[in-house]
């Protein structure tokens, strides 16, 4: 059977005849068709993310109540629950005035559930009855029961009508749904209205048994059913339940999904006679629920789980070792170099690719198997009652047959590539997050050794402890950036030569502060930042606060003010960076020579040109830039010529001060740029 398209599931919502609402948990308007719109004479932005009951107020609280009874029974139970009769005023406003209109209801609630069996959803039926209140068909003692088994006094009622014939198919005419009515052993049909005729393809089934007047329903089970009812005397519902059957002559099975009641008629003597059957076509709305619930549940990319379904199942995993002893396997794969595909091809390319590369590892696994799209080219796979032994098996199999991709877009030609990072655990206490980043962690390392690799994850594998910490500090980072928790101090710069005439020098440093309320200094964290690509958050994060303590604290006493702040070889590499910092004057206002930009030695020559052009930007707005662990380099006086920087910091323990001008003249020795230096011991 093919899938039905996201497109065709809104279409069959929002064309179907039938009024359906879409609500959240929190009884939230998600969705309303057109049906229900004109229904209840209301406008779609007026009720979209309402509430229930601001969306469709009730003057009475007793009818609000019963109506949340419902959805709160839906909740509980994860069943349908069904009003039959429902009082429920809807408001109106004509020349004449305001006021409300009495409406009457049956009403369907149906739980949308996800694979865990958790509801996501509620997709509210109404059917309005009022034209039956009016008639007189209904008896006003229905109104607001919502127990559908207690609904037994209509079958009562019919039994009682039974020789009214006249009325008795007025009212299956107009009830809601199909109905029909089985009499004797053999249930033979004596009636049946237009909804159950054009369910069965109006058929000629008057006067015939049902096993002769419906043939293909033999073998699913409906046929015992009716034997069931009619020897215990017992109703029988069905919610959802599948049934194949033809809907026009010669034509094939169709899939339907009915919602209904086998009710026993009883005779005086309390012997059976016949059974009453009434239900709803629910196939829209049960295809709708099951398209919900797979899309909360898979990537839309590539079919596979999301990210989301993949930590539950690992968690459900782990919960099920408590009970069964198990080993369980994570491994993490990563796509090696997908950037250069969107990059040269563009993400039409790169969809493409994933879908491919995701099905070939489905074709590599066993129907048991868990496998992810966690985000981006990275994915998770999920192996139960596998050892570590085995697990690098299907890993090198898995790698091995990425490696054999070929993808060509455009005439341009691809091979795959992935890094796979494998941990597999038996113990009971670990947590998903450790579980999770134990893998990731290992499938790091695979990436940073070569690419294109497998590697395992084991406790004494001190690189991987390594990473695992590392990772550990980029959430602590990630969390404090956000809630700006960085903390930063200053260190006064104190010269030794005429120190009354720098009174104000400070460099600005960062700590971070643990759960125990401990600063930890920055090289503790600084080496996971850079590998994790933290570094340009973390220098805006400072230089945003320290302008704007400057401009708020030394607003009137600037003039001997000089700040130094550190910069590192990321922002020296970003060409937004000389943007940010010109937004961020305008918006402090501060006077960009009162700060000087440090750098280290290392950094600036990584990229010589691009550093030395983003320092000559910014020092035209007159911002200054320190050198710093000058020395550390045998070529560190080569690089002066090409950097345009105000200041060295020594690594030997020295302070320099400099003439800029003599550094730019052509050395031909070392010793004729220490000739230009007045060094002093620190």
């Amino acid at each position: 059977m093919s899938h039905i398209t996201e497109a065709e599931y809104k279409n069959i919502f929002h064309s179907s005849p039938n009024p359906y609402v879409l609500f959240t948990p929190d009884l939230i308007v998600a969705d309303i068709n057109e049906a229900h719109l004109q229904l209840t004479d209301t406008r779609r932005e007026d009720v979209i993310g309402k509430y229930l009951f601001d969306a469709f107020p009730t003057p009475q609280q007793e009818i609000a109540d019963l109506l949340q009874s419902s959805f709160d029974r839906v909740k509980k139970f994860k069943v349908e629950d069904t009003i039959h009769l429902l009082r429920y005023p809807i408001r109106y406003s004509n020349k004449d005035g305001k006021g409300w209109k009495d409406r009457y209801w049956i009403v369907k609630n149906k739980p949308i559930l996800n694979q865990d069996g958790c509801v996501v959803f509620i997709l509210n039926n109404p059917t309005e009855v009022t034209h039956l209140i009016s008639s007189g068909d209904i008896d006003p003692s229905w109104i607001n029961n919502s127990d559908f088994m207690r609904n037994a006094n209509i079958v009562r009622e019919i039994s009682k009508v039974e020789n009214e014939h006249r009325k008795m198919r007025a009212l299956m005419e107009q009830a809601p749904g199909f109905v029909s009515i089985l009499r004797g052993p053999d249930f033979v049909f004596e009636l049946a209205n237009k909804a159950y005729y054009q369910l069965i393809g109006h058929r000629d089934i008057l006067g015939k048994p049902v096993r002769e007047a419906l043939p293909e329903i033999e073998g699913q089970g409906y046929f015992e059913l009716l034997e069931q009812v009619y020897r215990t005397g017992e109703p029988y519902i069905g919610r959802a339940k599948r049934i194949h059957m033809q809907q026009e002559p010669d034509s094939d099975l169709a899939e339907l999904y009915l919602d209904f009641i086998y009710q026993p008629i009883f005779e005086d003597d309390g012997s059976v006679s016949g059974i009453f059957v009434q239900g709803h076509d629910v196939t829209d709305a049960h295809n709708l629920s099951r398209k919900l619930s797979y899309q909360a549940s898979h990537d839309s990319l590539t079919g596979l789980f999301n990210r989301r379904e993949f930590e539950l199942r690992v968690e459900n995993a782990i919960k099920e070792m408590l009970v069964i002893p198990n080993v369980l396997s994570l491994l993490f794969l990563d796509l090696d170099h997908f950037k250069n595909i969107n990059d040269v091809c563009g993400h039409r390319a790169g969809d493409e690719f994933l879908r491919m590369i995701s099905m070939v590892l489905s074709s590599r696994l066993r129907a048991t198997d868990t496998l992810a799209r966690l985000g981006g080219d990275e994915f998770g796979l999920l192996l139960k009652g596998c050892p570590e032994h085995v697990a690098m098996n299907i890993a090198q199999d898995l790698r091995q047959a990425v490696s054999e991709v070929e993808f060509v877009w455009q005439n341009r030609r691809f091979s795959g590539s992935v890094s796979i990072g494998v941990f597999s655990f038996n113990d009971i206490s670990i947590t998903i997050t450790d579980a999770l980043s134990v893998a990731d962690a290992a499938c790091f390392l695979a990436k940073e050794k070569g690419r294109n690799r497998v590697q395992v994850n084991r406790k004494e594998d001190d690189e991987l402890i390594n990473r695992r910490q590392e990772i550990d500090w980029i959430r602590d980072l990630t969390e404090a950036l956000k809630g700006n928790t960085i903390e930063l101090y200053c260190q006064k710069i104190q010269a030794l030569e005429h120190p009354a005439k720098y009174p104000n020098r400070y460099e600005i440093l960062i700590r971070l502060k643990n759960n125990d309320g401990d600063m930890i200094p920055p090289m503790a964290f600084i080496p996971a930042a850079e590998r994790y690509g933290l570094m340009p958050a973390i220098d805006r994060y400072v230089i945003e606060k320290t302008f704007l303590h400057i401009a708020t604290t030394f607003k009137d006493h600037t003039s001997l003010l000089s700040i130094s702040v550190n910069l590192s070889g990321a922002s020296l590499n970003d060409d937004t960076f000389p943007e940010f910092i010109r937004n961020i004057i305008n918006v402090t206002g501060i006077d960009p020579t009162q700060i000087c930009f440090e750098i280290t030695e290392t950094t600036a020559v990584a990229n010589l040109a691009k550093t030395s052009n983003i320092i000559r930007d910014l020092r035209k707005l007159g911002f200054r830039f320190a050198l710093d662990d000058f020395g550390s380099g045998m070529s560190s006086f080569e690089y002066l010529k090409h950097l345009p920087i105000d200041y060295l910091k020594s690594t030997a323990h020295l302070s320099v001060k400099f003439n800029l001008i003599s550094l730019m003249q052509p050395l031909s020795m070392p010793l004729s740029v220490l000739q230009t230096l007045c060094i002093s011991k620190r």
